[in-house]
């Protein structure tokens, strides 16, 4: 310890010889300890998935149409007079034939006795020179000349009948009168409105297809046509344009309805459903669709390898309870949790949730 306590630089150099050496004794036994492996992690995405069918689904064309009266008539007045009476009211159901305005007879009755006593008068005439003729005291001249004024007569009591018959103004068919815009005690000319009549027997529905629709549809087809109340009938496409609207690039479609129970009134809103083709589609929520990169809407399913897959799709019909998709595989495992989370490639857990009724 003298030594030391003399000469302390001696202690220092065996102190930093003891640390080195301890040093180099820990290095020694690293080196014979094995280094453990990294670790990776290897805990994958977790989604749950519901498996879709595809279902068969018949293809549907649906516009907005409009209903129109199949044929409506406007009765004009054939001879000027005096309305004295008026047999039926607006909105009154009529049947053919059926009186629905009177004119004034005036001195159209005394014409036709008029005409009927000529009339009498060169049937005798005609008679008599013929009868002379035969005993040959009669020119030929004169019974051609008796006989066209036999003709004339019988023309006139004609037009005296007629001019008497149509004071009496008729419907040509069973309907509705819609409009009669004259009243008793007003003076009619001919040609003018008298009652506008609409047959309610069936209807026209009247809507406008594209150009691609158009090029589905035939004349003669079934098509169902559904009111805003509810109410629906079946019909068939009576006509189908074969020039489009010069404003619209659309094509007129006419479906012929029955109306036997008179639930369908000219002007109504309805749909237009045209069936088409059946084809392969499956029904999800809409909220299952989503956008890849280039903007294309389709779905996510997981494959039987479990990755990620985008499946493009087309919606061909939108309801209620879904959306009906077409161009997807008959079978799919369908991402209904955690689709926002991953994307194309991607291998996942899935979770496999029984699929709501």
């Amino acid at each position: 310890m003298n030594i030391f306590a003399k000469k302390p630089y001696l202690l220092a150099l065996v102190l930093s010889a003891i640390l080195f050496i301890w040093l180099l004794s820990g290095q020694s036994n690293a080196s014979k300890t094995p280094t453990p492996p990294p670790v990776v992690a290897t805990q994958l995405m977790q989604v749950r998935v519901q498996e879709f069918i595809a279902q068969p689904l018949q293809r549907e064309i649906v516009i907005t149409g409009r209903t129109a009266p199949y044929r409506i008539a406007t009765v004009r007045a054939e001879i000027d007079g005096r309305v004295t009476e008026i047999l039926a009211e607006r909105g009154a159901r009529v049947q053919k034939n059926q009186v629905v305005v009177r004119l004034a007879v005036d001195d159209r009755e005394t014409r036709l006795k008029e005409a009927q006593a000529l009339l009498s008068q060169r049937e005798t005439d005609y008679k008599a020179k013929r009868d002379l003729a035969k005993k040959g005291f009669q020119a030929e001249t004169q019974i051609a000349e008796a006989f066209a004024l036999l003709e004339s007569a019988k023309n006139w009591v004609m037009q005296a009948q007629l001019a008497r018959d149509n004071v009496l103004i008729k419907i040509p068919f069973d309907g509705v009168l819609v409009q009669r815009p004259v009243e008793i005690g007003d003076y009619v000319r001919v040609g003018d409105g008298v009652a506008e009549i609409m047959d309610e027997a069936k209807f026209l529905v009247i809507g406008d297809l594209n150009e691609l629709e158009r090029a589905t549809v035939r004349v003669g087809s079934r098509a169902e046509v559904r009111l805003l109340t509810g109410d629906s009938v079946t019909g068939k496409i009576s006509l189908l344009a074969t020039q489009a609207d010069a404003a619209t690039r659309t094509f007129r479609i006419e479906v012929e309805i029955p109306n036997n129970d008179k639930t369908f009134a000219a002007g109504q809103t309805c749909e237009i459903i045209i069936p088409m083709e059946t084809i392969a589609a499956h029904q999800i929520s809409a909220a299952l669709l989503s956008l890849n990169d280039a903007g294309v809407v389709g779905v996510k399913a997981v494959n039987l390898d479990n990755k990620v897959e985008f499946y493009p799709a087309e919606l061909i019909r939108s309801e209620g309870s879904g959306v009906w998709l077409k161009n997807l595989p008959t079978k799919l495992r369908l991402i209904t949790v955690g689709q926002g989370f991953v994307r194309p490639g991607d291998v996942v857990h899935p979770t496999v949730e029984v699929q709501k009724k």
